[in-house]
């Protein structure tokens, strides 16, 4: 058998704080606190959407 094609296994960590870093919302955070551009493009999602569904809200009611 050859070394070469042995595959390290990987080291699954339990560790609560790993659980938590895995969340895609902490990851979304800490992306938006390093970069100006994607906070500016999260706003400006959050608020289009916003937007758009009181339109809808609107239109249903009238």
């Amino acid at each position: 058998m050859h070394k070469n094609n042995i595959k390290p296994r990987l080291k699954e960590s339990t560790d609560k704080l790993d659980l938590l870093r895995m969340q895609p919302e902490v990851a979304l955070v800490s992306s938006m606190l390093k970069s100006k551009t994607l906070t500016a493009f999260v706003i400006i999602g959050v608020l289009g959407f916003a937007t758009f569904f009181y339109f809808l809200y609107n239109m249903a009611g009238a």
